[in-house]
């Protein structure tokens, strides 16, 4: 390893801490908020479980040992239960879910202007970058415009709480478990919702918002004829996955060339720990 490669990779483990930190402390600020959100789930779920308290009855146990599976609770009625519940956290989720973004594209687009220490203008170096940026930035308002509100995530988040949710009622069923059992059983795994998986979104949604941020602005940057590159860096240790080391094998790149994995920036699943490095353009 050369100096200037040793140098270069000490320079990005030290952006990487920098970002690591940045984003740890962003999702720490909205977890609370996420987690606040499946409070309110868990209330509205036991809220509308409770109108099927009959089913536990000892009248409709009786029943239920001549009936069918799907006779003694349909997939009609679950997803009526789940429709309501669906439609009335949803709109909640998405503001939640919007205002973590906002700071990860604010605060990841200011990471690497503040990096940036100057740029060529006219064959010449000037001190400073000719950029601002903010949420009213073209670069940041067309991202929003297209990724804001994470439409998917929050659909799978969501669909995972639906899936987890009828597993707990099919349980009980089957389990000839009594009605406060299985309200019980719905509010431990909404706690633990509100603790483990509050900590997960906050994690990935602030990570890939900063890294958009990031990207964005670098992006910007190419707008106004500064030619960039980008590197992914992991945390290279025994955790990394294969994708992942490739992606970091690509070296550095062409900003808009894809990394081996096909993703412009991490991260490249749910866990990622990988973060993105940009700087001017290096010619031979």
């Amino acid at each position: 390893m050369t100096l200037s490669e040793a140098a270069d990779r000490l320079a990005r483990a030290a952006i990487g801490m920098q970002k690591t930190q940045e984003i740890d402390r962003i999702a720490a600020a909205h977890r609370p908020r996420l987690s606040a959100f499946f409070r309110r789930q868990k209330s509205l779920t036991l809220d509308q479980f409770s109108n099927y308290k009959f089913l536990f009855t000892e009248s409709y146990r009786t029943f239920a040992e001549k009936a069918t599976p799907n006779e003694f609770f349909t997939a009609s009625d679950f997803n009526q239960l789940w429709s309501k519940i669906d439609t009335e956290t949803f709109d909640d989720l998405q503001k939640t879910i919007t205002g973590v973004q906002s700071e990860g594209v604010l605060k990841g687009g200011q990471q690497l202007l503040d990096s940036m220490t100057g740029h060529f203008e006219g064959g010449k170096w000037v001190e400073g970058v000719p950029k601002f940026w903010d949420l009213s930035n073209p670069r940041a308002v067309a991202w929003f415009q297209q990724h804001g509100g994470s439409l998917s995530y929050i659909k799978n988040i969501q669909e995972t709480t639906r899936n987890e949710l009828q597993t707990i009622i099919a349980q009980s069923i089957d389990g000839g478990w009594s009605y406060n059992q299985t309200a019980k059983a719905i509010s431990d795994k909404f706690d633990d919702f509100g603790r483990d998986r509050a900590r997960r979104i906050a994690i990935h949604e602030t990570t890939q918002a900063y890294e958009a941020g990031n990207n964005e602005f670098a992006q910007g940057l190419k707008d106004d004829g500064i030619q960039m590159e980008k590197h992914w860096n992991t945390s290279k240790d025994e955790k990394v996955c294969d994708t992942c080391n490739q992606n970091e094998a690509d070296g550095w790149i062409p900003l808009d060339q894809l990394h081996s994995s096909g993703h412009q920036y991490p991260p490249a699943h749910n866990g990622d720990r990988c973060f993105e490095t940009y700087r001017q353009a290096q010619t031979s």
